[in-house]
């Protein structure tokens, strides 16, 4: 009988050691090696019913096996989000001017060739590469192999044909979803530029790999559920796929926040925009995939880079020295206001960049209803988003028009008008003043009521005037104009009439849960008060009501439903619930399923939230899961 050298495998060690067929170290309550991989360690004398030496154990150990895969992506995003978050500090400003100001000498020195690069280097003032030019094949410029140089930069970047079907698979059903508003016009080369920049940044591409593979993974449950049995082997390999793409994301946006915090923005421009962009779109993907502790870190370290971009290219020269995104979107190309009856067929990198702006414009100011503080961007919101009334736009010339008009129409890009933006921005920035005063002791009441009433009143005459608008005069111009592109389009393309008529549904939906948001914050939590339960009531009637929803369309109301179901009375919860459900499988991209949690959380305290009332305020609920909650 051979004999024994080590220590006698224990019938006492974890469940989940046993499970895995790995050696126990039997340390309670957690063994070191579930604490090493940070999954669950199960101990105790009854056996678990999953381990039956069949079928039910079998597929615990698979799930097991991804589990293990999914924790240590996460622990890969922890070192990467640790490094972010010393970039994000080390991106001051004045340090980066002066180091800056270095470089431009030895890059006024160094000739670059733009054509041949799409990751050149520009002093400040130059133009990019034109339009024609950079709207090259995607097929040319994706499969060509990739220059050993640099492996985060040009439009030579080796992606084989699995992940061109993914790239498509993002364009045509992810983004979409993502971005139901978002349909610009074909003379603006529709959404073209997306194609270019994936072509020209890699953690751009990997991330939105990463977003495609998770949808992917999304139809393989819901095949499962509908008893359509893939294979273990797909599915797996499926995950797999979605942890490599992100791994690689991860790494190349570590690599160029490295670089901007080394250089700085000045004479980088076209690239530093583009690693915002990528910033972002890991933001899109935090969200859709309910990453609960990133976004926070992955917001601030976008718009740290904004402002850079913005202080550097988007300022006046003095003695003026006022905000100019003209400026800004000139620096990236040439000018677009010039060759086009309706004026701005945008390069890829100025799309890249109005893009960008809006949504950061977007997360910015609904994070700071959870953060609890004024959005970030606050101080730009009158130079982008303000718009001028009719009298005004009339004494405007018209060569200072692209100077003045509001240059993001965040209608465009998320379906809201501007306004709703504007008030959203001034409630939050109430609040945060409120917050300050009453912790310092010096608050006064009169200063809150006015000031609530002055925003209150602007609401009540902006929602009055969407029961003037047509949506129809202003959606149909284009295809009235073009009648080739409506005979053209594709039977299933959105309609763009019914957008811009679900355009001002939306806003008015968010016009309504902002008055509730507002009665809030000047007079706190009085859920029973008619004010309240006549805005609540309205705002149900409002959601059930919206022509034809869509579940993408459902989505951009994550924040109103919220808001609303927070304070809906008992026979009132059914209708939120029937309202996530509606949205089937899909509820669980992005926050829908998040905030249904906040509401029922709110919901199942009814008791203690009227036993204290003043303990409660909506950043409470949004942060009441135990982490920050991005309501986007």
């Amino acid at each position: 009988m051979a004999l024994l050298t080590g220590k006698s495998r224990s019938s006492d060690g974890c469940w989940t050691c046993r499970l895995r067929r790995k050696k126990c170290d039997e340390v309670r309550p957690v063994c070191k090696a579930c604490d090493a991989l940070e999954i669950d360690c199960l101990y105790g004398d009854q056996k678990p019913e999953w381990m039956d030496g069949a079928e039910r154990q079998k597929e615990k150990a698979e799930w097991l096996k991804l589990e293990v895969k999914r924790k240590a992506g996460q622990r890969r995003e922890r070192r990467y989000l640790q490094m972010l978050e010393h970039g994000v500090e080390s991106l001051n400003v004045s340090q980066l001017e002066e180091h800056s100001d270095q470089e431009d000498e030895t890059h006024h020195h160094s000739p670059h060739d733009s054509a041949s690069s799409a990751y050149s280097t520009q002093p400040r003032g130059s133009m990019e590469p034109s339009a024609q030019h950079s709207e090259q094949s995607l097929m040319s410029t994706l499969t060509s192999p990739a220059p050993p140089s640099d492996t985060s930069a040009g439009p030579a970047m080796g992606i084989d044909e699995r992940e061109l079907n993914m790239v498509m698979l993002y364009l045509d059903y992810v983004f979409p979803f993502l971005f139901p508003f978002y349909r610009p016009r074909l003379v603006d080369a529709g959404r073209g530029w997306l194609l270019v920049l994936f072509s020209r940044n890699k953690a751009l591409l990997h991330t939105v790999l990463s977003l495609a593979s998770y949808f992917f993974n999304i139809v393989f449950s819901q095949r499962s559920q509908a008893g359509i049995e893939d294979s273990p082997a797909c599915v797996t390999h499926n995950w797999d796929e979605l942890q490599r793409q992100q791994e690689i994301a991860l790494k190349e946006l570590q690599a160029e926040m490295q670089r901007i915090i080394a250089r700085g923005v000045a004479g980088y421009l076209a690239e530093t925009n583009r690693v915002m962009a990528s910033v972002i779109q890991l933001l899109m993907f935090d969200v859709a995939v309910a990453n609960l502790g990133a976004w926070v870190m992955h917001l601030d370290a976008a718009t740290e880079i904004f402002l850079l971009i913005f202080k550097e290219y988007a300022t006046s020269p003095p003695p003026d020295s006022h905000p100019c995104f003209i400026s800004l979107l000139i620096a990236l190309g040439v000018r677009p206001f010039s060759y086009t009856p309706k004026g701005h067929p945008w390069s890829a990198d100025q799309a890249s960049l109005r893009f960008s702006t809006a949504l950061l414009l977007t997360v910015d100011t609904l994070s700071a209803t959870t953060l609890q503080r004024v959005p970030r961007l606050y101080d730009l919101h009158q130079h982008l988003l303000t718009e001028p009334d009719e009298a005004m736009r009339a004494a405007i010339p018209d060569g200072e028009k692209e100077y003045v008009l509001p240059h993001i129409n965040i209608k465009e890009f998320v379906g809201i008008h501007n306004w709703v933006l504007l008030s959203l921005g001034e409630i939050a920035a109430l609040d945060a003043w409120k917050k300050e005063h009453r912790c310092s002791g010096t608050l006064s009441i009169p200063d809150l009521v006015s000031r609530g009433a002055m925003i209150e009143c602007a609401l009540r005459r902006h929602l009055a005037a969407l029961d003037l608008e047509d949506p129809r005069g202003e959606a149909g111009a284009s295809e009235h104009d073009f009648p080739l592109l409506a005979f053209i389009a594709q039977p299933g393309q959105t309609d763009t009439a019914r957008l811009a008529e679900m355009s001002v549904w939306m806003t008015r939906i968010w016009g309504q849960a902002l008055l509730t948001y507002l009665s809030v914050v000047v007079s706190g939590w009085q859920a029973s008060s008619v004010e309240i339960r006549t805005s609540v009531a309205l705002t149900i009637k409002l959601l059930r009501a919206v022509p034809q929803p869509s579940g993408g369309c459902m989505r951009t109301l994550v924040w109103p439903i919220s808001v609303t179901g927070c304070m809906a009375a008992l026979e009132e919860e059914a209708s939120f619930r029937e309202i996530a459900a509606a949205m089937g499988p899909l509820r669980t991209v992005g926050a829908m399923s998040q905030a249904l949690s906040i509401m029922e959380h709110v919901w199942a305290n009814r008791a203690a939230v009227e036993a204290d009332p003043e303990a409660w305020d909506f950043a409470v609920c949004f942060n009441c899961l135990g982490f920050p909650a991005l309501l986007v």
